[in-house]
């Protein structure tokens, strides 16, 4: 039993210190992260782009944040294989490669990811009206950061992904689409 309290002493007396810092570290960057998206989008909504309580403004934060957090806990996990002498850098070249190729074959998800985004940002078109895309037309049931759900007036469900969407005419908003015209 005293060698088991005496291993766990010595490792607390060599680690315990550094271990203490990098969970302030990560708590700190959880902190700021939260911080940094919730100023964000209270820019975005003084600039009337997102209402700060919106559907949106939650979708872009759980975004955001969800982002931010793989980041962080990246970092943290490199800084604790760090310290106990693990060597990192084949780690961080393999996550460089893996990181390219996961950006070779997800181009397609990160466009509409990017173009859903910006989606949400301008307002083009919300879940309750009616849109045509391209020769597709039908009420929006669903809008998230991949792709457009429609409901067709025969009641069929039309799955588009955000990066395939070009132009939107949104037939809910006849006022505001003649008004910009002008």
């Amino acid at each position: 039993m005293d060698k088991i309290a005496l291993k766990f002493q010595t490792f607390f007396e060599t680690y315990g210190l550094k271990i203490g810092l990098i969970v302030i570290l990560l708590l700190l960057g959880e902190v700021l992260l939260h911080r940094l998206v919730n100023r964000i989008l209270k820019i975005a909504a003084a600039g009337r782009q997102v209402p700060q309580n919106s559907p949106r403004a939650k979708t872009l934060a759980v975004v955001m944040i969800t982002t931010g957090n793989v980041a962080i806990y990246f970092v943290i996990i490199v800084m604790l294989l760090s310290l106990f002498s693990v060597d990192i850098g084949p780690i961080l070249a393999g996550a460089g490669i893996i990181g390219l190729a996961v950006g070779f074959g997800a181009q397609t998800l990160v466009k509409d990811f990017i173009a859903g985004m910006f989606i949400l940002l301008e307002n083009q078109y919300t879940i309750g009206e009616q849109i045509k895309i391209s020769d597709l037309e039908g009420e929006v049931i669903k809008v998230n950061m991949r792709s457009t759900i429609l409901k067709d007036n025969r009641g069929r469900i039309i799955f588009i992904s955000n990066s395939n969407i070009k132009e939107v005419i949104n037939l809910s908003r006849h006022e505001i689409s003649n008004k910009s015209i002008t």
